[in-house]
């Protein structure tokens, strides 16, 4: 196959994380409109890449895998904008599992005493 011929992240669903952002993404407050599209049009190839439940088809497909490996820095929009999600994924998990009475009043030496 001619990799050069391969359309980069295709698909034909649309990705929704309603989990996480049930207004949408571009309502969500952390992604600007070009970032939310990008989401929706390419999320279901890049969260399949990302997990491993798709091959990379081209040359753009392998650097984002090896960009959600860590082995490279975000460059192309595409990636950045994972990137951007991921991100956005750890604070919604960090804001709701730190919402203890102890954090709040910053106690956070009652939390683990066991030393």
């Amino acid at each position: 196959m001619d990799n050069s011929q391969v359309k980069s992240f295709d698909c034909d669903k649309k990705f929704f994380d309603d989990r996480n952002f049930p207004r949408g993404f571009q309502r969500s407050g952390d992604f600007t409109r070009t970032q939310a599209q990008i989401l929706e049009t390419k999320g279901v190839a890049m969260k399949a890449l990302h997990e491993g439940n798709r091959a990379p088809q081209n040359d753009e497909e392998e650097r984002f895998v090896a960009t959600c490996h860590g082995h490279e820095k975000p460059a192309s929009d595409v990636e950045k904008t994972w990137a951007i999600y991921l991100n956005a994924l750890r604070r919604k998990q960090i804001y709701f599992t730190a919402s203890s009475a102890a954090v709040a009043e910053g106690g956070s030496d009652s939390i683990d005493s066991d030393d």
